[in-house]
């Protein structure tokens, strides 16, 4: 009885190890190569479409994008209201003249000549954002959404936020060292790296219906979560919040993307599901396009938090103290001349004078992946 035993341990161990062999779907061709549309027609509103490529798993992971292309909003009028590349992939108009009484779809012409043309789509009118309110439960803050369509016509939500913060580098400089003449000078204002401003515009898909409620209204609807430790609060916060309408189809459109893209990884999630856009392609009618093209206005709203407000427990600090670099040409050199430590502020060592200096991660808050540069809309 123990030799049967170790005989089924043995191969059930076998068993299991087979399980981390690589699987190759045999139906998925080598090669995943599909047009992406994402983007949203509005007259209120910018529009703005990105064009790309999907790409193969596992693989590089270098998106693909379609530049160069002839984008163009089409009503069912007749009009035609092009939109001019911004970026590479990217295609846009600050506002364009249409009427929500009518159907719009959208065509794109690649620079290899396929044709891609999107179904007709009515213009919903979103409702205005009521709040943007945020709780604090002592080890995240959540931002939620508040909104409700008094006709209850609406029903079918999406959103989209952006995140700008402040933050501060864990030690700020009043000197730069100077290459060409091998010496510490002075730091000029417009060259401060101390301070810095981040921007993240959320990749997740943020859906809402109100369909199984007597009335459409959406109440704290949570769209972000900034956890303890975050340096996004560490100075000031601001997010911006866009809301738009969209069809029920939109809507399981996306649910499934959604699905797809964010509720996968293990034998308990939803499994893939096929995704069937309103986009097609003209000049290949079996090629597959990914994407959804909705149309209506667009909502927003924006908040600022700081960190007055709120403490999230985050202090930038160096993992090494100040190091004291004399004032001679040697020093300088090897210190400060390849970048890697930046000089702080002038100081004397007992009889000698130099300057402290720490690691540039330290001092140039750039680093941390900011910009110098202030917001428009930065109080």
């Amino acid at each position: 009885m123990k030799r049967d035993h170790s005989l089924l341990f043995l191969f059930i161990a076998l068993s299991l190890c087979r399980c981390k062999e690589a699987y190759i779907n045999p139906k998925v061709p080598a090669s995943v190569n599909y047009l992406t549309v994402e983007g949203y027609i509005s007259a209120n509103g910018p529009t703005r479409f990105t064009l790309s490529h999907t790409i193969p798993l596992p693989g590089d992971s270098t998106i693909q994008m379609e530049g160069n292309a002839v984008v163009q909003v089409e009503g069912e009028d007749n009009s035609v209201h092009p939109l001019v590349q911004q970026t590479t992939g990217v295609y846009g108009a600050d506002a364009l003249p249409l009427t929500a009484a009518k159907k719009y779809r959208l065509r794109v012409t690649t620079q290899a000549g396929k044709v891609y043309l999107s179904d007709y789509v009515p213009y919903r009118n979103t409702p205005p954002i009521d709040s943007i309110n945020w709780v604090y439960d002592g080890s995240k803050v959540t931002i939620c959404v508040n909104t409700h369509d008094a006709a209850n016509e609406t029903r079918y939500y999406q959103w989209q936020d952006t995140e700008t913060w402040e933050y501060h580098s864990a030690e700020q400089s009043s000197l730069q060292y100077q290459a060409s003449t091998n010496t510490v000078a002075l730091r000029p204002i417009g060259q401060q790296i101390y301070t810095c401003w981040q921007n993240v515009t959320s990749s997740a898909i943020l859906l809402g219906n109100t369909t199984k409620l007597a009335q459409d209204v959406v109440y704290r609807f949570p769209l972000a979560v900034i956890p303890k430790g975050s340096p996004k609060i560490s100075v000031l916060y601001s997010i911006l919040v866009q809301q738009y309408a969209v069809t029920e189809d939109g809507y399981n459109y996306l649910s499934i993307m959604k699905k797809n893209t964010e509720s996968l990884g293990s034998i308990f999630d939803a499994q893939p599901s096929a995704l069937h856009g309103n986009i097609h392609c003209v000049s290949d009618p079996g090629e597959l396009v990914l994407g959804y093209v909705s149309a209506g206005d667009i909502q927003q709203q924006r908040i600022y938090i700081s960190s007055d407000q709120v403490d999230l427990g985050y202090f930038p600090q160096c993992q090494e103290p100040d190091k004291f670099v004399q004032d001679v040409p040697d020093s300088l050199k090897i210190y400060f001349g390849g970048g890697a430590y930046l000089p702080l502020n002038q100081r004397k060592n007992g009889v000698l004078v130099g300057f402290s200096g720490n690691r540039a991660g330290c001092v140039d808050c750039r680093l941390m992946g900011g910009t110098t540069v202030k917001p428009y809309f930065w109080p």
